[in-house]
C-alpha cells in the first residue's frame, strides 16, 4: 500500500475544549477547520492530527490513510482477508471518499482516497 498521507484523530466528547487543550499542547492554534467537526494541524508535510467532534468514539484512536486508489486497496486487503465496508462520499468534498472499519482490538482505520 502506497500512503500519501497519515491523519491521526482523536475523538471528543467536548468539541471545544479538547481543540483548545492539543492547540495548547501542539503550541499553534489550528491549522484549518475542513468541515465543521474537524479541526486539524500539519505535523509533518505528511501527517495530520485531528480533533474530531465525535463522543461516540471518545477515548478510542483513529488512523486514517490517504491512498491513491480505495478501490484497488479494497480488493487488495480483500484477498489477504481484511474485509472493508463500500465506500462513502464525504459531503461537501468533489471526490473524497471512506472507508472505515477497526483492527482486532476496535480501534478505528479509515481508508481515504480523492480530494
Amino acid at each position: 500500500m502506497k500512503v500519501n498521507h497519515v491523519f491521526i484523530s482523536i475523538n471528543a466528547a467536548d468539541f471545544a475544549a479538547q481543540s483548545d487543550w492539543w492547540a495548547r499542547l501542539i503550541g499553534r492554534r489550528r491549522d484549518r477547520a475542513p468541515m465543521p467537526s474537524c479541526h486539524e494541524w500539519d505535523l509533518t508535510e505528511h501527517v495530520l492530527f485531528q480533533v474530531l467532534d465525535s463522543a461516540e468514539g471518545r477515548g478510542r484512536a483513529t488512523v486514517t490513510m490517504h491512498v491513491a486508489d480505495l478501490d484497488a486497496e479494497i480488493a487488495r486487503l480483500a484477498k489477504v482477508g481484511i474485509d472493508l465496508p463500500d465506500p462513502v462520499k464525504i459531503e461537501g468534498f468533489d471526490t473524497l471518499r471512506y472507508a472505515e472499519f477497526t483492527d482486532p482490538e476496535g480501534n478505528t482505520v479509515g481508508l481515504l482516497d480523492g480530494a
